[in-house]
């Protein structure tokens, strides 16, 4: 019995170090991605002419709260 004890501490050991490894490339590829992500967007920036962060659009007002007021005399 106390031999299936160190098959099973190594197995559990086996399968941390294979998802510590596992997320560490995973954390890797998206460092890359994030990168390769924000020179694609300042690429894009210089191409338009535009700012490389884009100030988010304001909504419009109703168009009933800018019309101009009606006399009915």
């Amino acid at each position: 019995m106390e031999d299936n004890l160190e098959f099973l501490f190594a197995g559990f050991a086996v399968f941390w170090a294979g998802l510590f490894v596992y997320l560490l490339l995973l954390q890797m590829r998206l460092r890359s991605l994030q990168s390769e992500v924000e020179t694609l967007e300042e690429r894009l920036a210089e191409y338009e002419g535009v700012a490389p962060t884009p100030q988010p659009a304001t909504p419009e007002p109703p168009a009933s709260a800018t019309a101009a007021p009606t006399s009915e005399s």
